[in-house]
């Protein structure tokens, strides 16, 4: 009889070694996932109300839409990952979210422009201001196209003079044109009732005596503009050489292409933002350990940031909107392809079950009168978690850092389109650089600063930030320096983002870790983001624009002074306690003497991260 053969030590290196190829070699598709995700994210986000203003909706259009999209993605964020998490089909969710995602954003981008008839304007003899155009407009007519003259941007009247004798063209001189400026101090502006301004805007009187000068050389234009006997001399229609920045009413028809936009817009955005919790999922069910998300992470980060960069560096060569479409199309079509070969770990849902959580499941059932068919209602296991007092504060914190991420997106970008229409794509492709730099560096740092600072420390840190960044908005008038207080987003998402995911995946029940970390991103995205857009567009729209920057810049720092103020009045109640109770404390061997109480997990939460680890 042969005797067993015992495996060499040669041997186990050799399948330790395959092993661990093979787990790399999936790692690295988990990180080609996330690089061609948030490139395709890059590439569409900072760019997208720019490119609808410029197809011709209003600001006010683009405030409506943008409003909607958060209360949206309170519901749909935590209902996909929640039929991902039952259903256990993380890449197949995914890919189907992300299809319909790619189709609308796509379409988004190269869909037609709104169109719209010429501004009808009429040249009149005025006694003061001797001949002016007479016309009603738009408000932002006198700011869109006079804030591009360096890319160009000139506004121009084509006009016929009128026979009053006959109420016909006049014959003898039938048209002329010329260029003027709305840059004259002595423009007039009166500001129709509320019935006219609806289907006008404002009546604007441009004098334009410097402007016609040219053509006052001409006999034939004197005798034309002399003969006429009333004060109105000639119609006009105004245009601009960059379109949709002189517009007056709409085309008939148009409202389908309105509507069709509104569709793309909130259904793109809506199941893109949808996709990252789905894709952190992804990550965490394929990582065998749970601490290491943050470095497959940081590609999707450094994806971000290149594919930004490199989009406003191709479109000021090329000078068009297909420079995105392209490049969208390509980033999704292949993160699609990679996540299909993602392989998640297959005894990821038999680690759950360990005893501990045996145990817990038990007394829960009991304190809850052995309800039956708890498998139908799982996911109502998470109500419970909102009588506890650090669930609550971390919840509200998310909604406040959900509020100033209003600000940043999108009406960050729709100012620098305003300050510096000219240069707004390659500024926007660098703040998208130095953000995305600085967020890497978070994803690597974060896990050390978190257990540095803990998460009430760290909390009160990222208010501060969001201060100091809205703080050199206001206050920086050269828009190239803006840039700079991209650093901020070292804190602003790169910790914020850890934080998170850590806080929600350590206080969900067993199973529902990917639930509450949706649910979490919703009430900051969601909810928080759609109460901040809310008092964003009214300040943007009503009052001076650099004033939304100064208005959250005050509210940050003042939740910083009061959760600060209660962190450490908490912190010292806690204390006290400790010293009074000590002998009915248990202290585990892995807790920290110096850890906070609030934003601590309790024990029975912190069971999928002990598991993970």
């Amino acid at each position: 009889m042969a005797s067993p053969t015992i495996p060499s030590s040669a041997d186990n290196a050799d399948t330790l070694q395959s092993k661990l190829s093979f787990i790399h070699r999936y790692y690295l598709l988990l990180k080609a996932h996330y690089f061609l995700f948030f490139a395709a994210f890059g590439i569409f986000i900072p760019i997208v109300n720019i490119t609808l203003r410029s197809r011709g909706l209003s600001n006010i259009e683009l405030s409506y839409l943008n409003i909607a999209i958060p209360f949206l993605i309170l519901f749909t964020n935590p209902l996909m990952s929640y039929i991902a998490d039952l259903s256990r089909r993380y890449k197949l969710t995914f890919n189907c979210v992300y299809i319909i995602t790619a189709i609308a954003c796509a379409s988004l981008l190269v869909a037609p422009s709104v169109k719209s008839r010429n501004i009808q304007a009429d040249m009149i003899r005025d006694e003061n201001l001797n001949h002016i155009l007479d016309f009603c407009a738009s408000q932002e007519l006198a700011t869109k196209c006079a804030s591009r003259t360096e890319c160009g941007c000139t506004y121009k009247a084509s006009c016929n003079f009128i026979d009053e004798r006959n109420h016909e063209i006049n014959n003898q001189m039938q048209s002329f044109s010329f260029n003027f400026s709305m840059k004259s101090k002595n423009i007039h502006k009166d500001v129709k009732d509320i019935t006219e301004q609806r289907a006008c805007g404002i009546e604007y009187q441009v004098p334009i005596d410097d402007d016609i000068k040219q053509n006052r050389n001409n006999p034939s234009f004197n005798r034309s503009l002399s003969r006429g006997s009333s004060s109105r001399l000639a119609a006009c229609e105004i245009t601009c050489s960059i379109a949709h920045f002189c517009h007056g009413p709409r085309s008939s028809g148009q409202t389908r292409l309105i509507v069709l936009y509104s569709g793309l817009f909130v259904i793109g955005n809506n199941f893109l933002t949808n996709s990252i919790p789905l894709g952190a999922a992804i990550g965490f069910n394929s990582l065998h350990r749970a601490d290491l998300f943050g470095k497959q992470r940081f590609w999707g980060t450094i994806g971000f940031g290149t594919a930004a960069y490199t989009a406003s560096l191709l479109y000021k060569y090329f000078q068009t909107d297909y420079v995105y479409f392209i490049m969208f199309c390509i980033a999704s079509v292949a993160c699609m392809i990679v996540t299909c070969f993602i392989r998640i770990q297959p005894d990821r849902k038999k680690r759950r079950s360990t005893v501990d959580e045996i145990i817990i499941q038990k007394n829960d059932d009991l304190n809850r009168g052995n309800k039956k068919n708890r498998s139908q209602f799982k996911m109502l296991e998470i109500l419970p978690l909102l009588k506890k007092i650090d669930v609550i504060i971390f919840f509200s914190l998310i909604i406040v850092w959900g509020m100033s991420f209003a600000v940043l997106e999108p009406y960050l970008y729709l100012y620098i389109d305003e300050i510096a229409p000219c240069q707004s794509h390659i500024i926007i492709g660098r703040m998208s650089i130095v953000s995305a730099i600085s967020e890497v560096i978070a994803f690597f740092s974060a896990g050390r600063l978190l257990k540095l600072f803990g998460t009430n420390l760290s909390s009160v840190i990222i208010l501060l930030a969001f201060s100091v960044r809205f703080g050199g908005y206001y206050y920086i008038r050269l828009p190239y320096l803006l840039p700079c207080m991209e650093i901020m987003h070292f804190f602003n998402f790169g910790i914020l983002l850890i934080l998170i995911f850590q806080q929600a995946d350590s206080f969900a029940p067993p199973g529902l870790s990917g639930t509450l970390q949706s649910l979490s991103l919703g009430l900051c995205f969601g909810l928080g983001k759609g109460i901040g857009l809310i008092i964003s567009s009214f300040i943007y729209t009503t009052l001076e624009q650099r004033l939304l920057f100064l208005i959250f810049a005050i509210f940050n720092l003042i939740c910083a002074i009061i959760y600060g103020i209660y962190f450490l009045i908490s912190r010292k109640n806690s204390n006290k306690s400790i010293e009074h109770n000590t002998s009915n404390i248990i202290v585990e061997s892995d807790t920290k003497s110096n850890e906070e109480p609030l934003l601590v997990s309790s024990i029975e939460n912190k069971s999928d991260n002990q598991i993970d680890k």
